[in-house]
């Protein structure tokens, strides 16, 4: 089984590290590409939302919405209740250039899950998905999970 999971964690950091690659490669940072990519799926987002679904850091979402705001590529809306939180939104101009940037990461993926589910179905995202859920719980039940 540890052999299984070795490969498991592997493939997730390969494929996390050909976004980082593919980024760097546009001369865009790579958590930037997060926030177009996060922004271009959900269409809004909150800096919370951010943080806790994609994993950023706090002072990292601070200075890349920094940065987009004042390239014009984002704007912020205050959430009415929330003292200090913002609705994170692509402009027209941040929509064009996520669509850019975000092009051929999208055509790869595309390309990689067809191929992935001619061999294997569709049935392996739902696989991991439930790997995911039920590795979650097992860190719940020994006390060390993070919700």
């Amino acid at each position: 089984m540890r052999t299984e999971i070795k490969k498991l964690v592997d493939a997730t950091n390969r494929i996390d590290h050909a976004y980082l690659v593919k980024g760097r490669s546009m001369a865009v940072k790579p958590n930037i590409v997060v926030l177009l990519y996060a922004l271009s799926d959900d269409g809004e987002l909150s800096q919370s939302k951010l943080h806790n679904n994609w994993l950023l850091p706090l002072s990292t979402i601070n200075t890349i919405v920094r940065e987009c705001r004042d390239a014009g590529y984002i704007t912020l809306e205050p959430i009415p209740g929330k003292r200090r939180e913002c609705y994170l939104r692509l402009t027209p101009k941040g929509r064009k250039f996520a669509d850019f940037i975000l092009a051929e990461i999208h055509a790869a993926e595309e390309r990689a899950m067809r191929e992935t589910t001619e061999k294997f179905s569709a049935e392996f995202v739902d696989a991991l998905e439930f790997y995911a859920d039920a590795f979650h719980r097992a860190l719940k039940r020994n006390g060390n999970g993070d919700e």
